[in-house]
């Protein structure tokens, strides 16, 4: 029953990560559709082939390491959100009135963050499974230090990285710089030093903003970057995991082992096979994009074939909240031009607009 809950809490990360990279355009109950394909057939093979036990558990006679998802959940939900995103194609107008696509409320937006923040230390820590004895102790310890580094690095270097592209402050991109860093750390949480993880967030926070405007570039339309932050820092996570491999220098690989070496059958240490474990771990991340993204692909066309994937126009135009959403009036959002400092410094203007008022 453990077992099926703590899978369970991943198998819905997974599908819902899908929902943002269709936000605004696909409709409800088809998603729901897709959201079962998701469940039933996608993350439960991956999970089957891996820490179910599964054949990439000894490829290459070192096996895989991914510690708490980065490739397992974050990649499978991010690469079947491109797969989503494509076939839906963007939004009405969304490359010719950018502006009008701005996040309109940061302070939910940070609320968000840090509940995914929050949660993430039952993630990463819980993946230990058990903290019977003091070395699981300091292992779920050293988990959590390691999360917390990754993501307050991934926040302040895209956040930093934006003020030096586009000369204002935002908050928007700070909070998914978190979440790319948080991302980028899953995989190889159990198994790297404190310095190693600061530097999977700071390269993971390139990789995010590099992948974000990548998308911008194609035309691709991730309303909340899920791409970039669950696909693109997937696989950046699960490579990191091998290569900061927290091995004495490049001699020995640790991986699931812990504190400890992996080992040969006499209890030494196994020598040389840190480029074993980095092409085990490629190989994760080819058959997760393999298996994921053609799933996710072939399931969305077909659910496109039936002309209910997708709101129709005039819904697209009204909102599907307030089309859709009872009361109607808590989804209206009229904002005026926005003013002040906050406006001119900030990023996106219309999140820091001053509500109406009537007289």
């Amino acid at each position: 029953m453990l077992s099926w809950f703590f899978q369970w809490a991943f198998c819905t990360a997974g599908a819902t990560i899908v929902s943002g990279g269709v936000a605004e355009r696909v409709k409800s109950p088809t998603y729901a559709a897709y959201a079962f394909c998701m469940t039933t057939f996608i993350y439960p093979v991956i999970v089957a082939w891996s820490w179910g036990g599964g054949w990439l558990n000894s490829i290459f006679d070192v096996g895989y390491m991914d510690f708490a998802g980065s490739g397992i959940v974050h990649l499978t939900g991010g690469v079947s959100a491109l797969a989503g995103t494509v076939v839906l194609g963007p939004r009405k107008g969304r490359f010719v009135n950018p502006e009008e696509f701005e996040a309109h409320n940061l302070p939910l937006v940070v609320l968000g963050t840090f509940a995914l923040w929050f949660g993430w230390y039952g993630f990463n820590p819980g993946s230990t499974l058990s903290m019977s004895s003091g070395n699981m102790g300091a292992l779920a310890a050293q988990v959590a230090m390691n999360t917390t580094l990754s993501a307050a690095t991934g926040g302040i270097m895209v956040f930093l990285a934006r003020y030096a592209i586009f000369g204002k402050y935002d908050v928007g991109g700070l909070c998914n710089g978190i979440l790319a860093g948080l991302v980028s750390i899953t995989a190889g949480c159990g198994n790297m030093e404190s310095g190693c993880a600061v530097a999977t967030g700071f390269v993971g926070a390139l990789v995010y903003q590099g992948s974000s405007m990548l998308l911008q570039k194609l035309k691709i339309d991730d309303p909340v970057d899920a791409v970039p932050v669950h696909g693109f820092c997937g696989i950046w996570g699960v490579l990191a995991a091998s290569l900061f491999d927290w091995g004495s220098g490049i001699n020995y690989y640790h991986g699931w082992s812990a504190w400890g070496c992996m080992e040969n059958p006499d209890g030494t240490c196994r020598p040389n096979i840190g480029g074993s474990a980095v092409g085990a771990n490629i190989i994760l991340v080819l058959m997760v994009i393999v298996w994921a993204g053609s799933l996710s692909g072939i399931a969305f066309f077909l659910l496109k074939l039936t002309g209910m994937l997708r709101i129709d126009e005039d819904t697209e135009a009204m909102g599907i909240d307030m089309k859709s959403h009872s009361p109607p009036k808590a989804y209206a959002m009229s904002t005026p031009a926005a003013t002040g400092v906050s406006a001119s410094e900030h990023s996106p203007t219309k999140a820091y607009a001053a509500p109406e008022t009537t007289v």
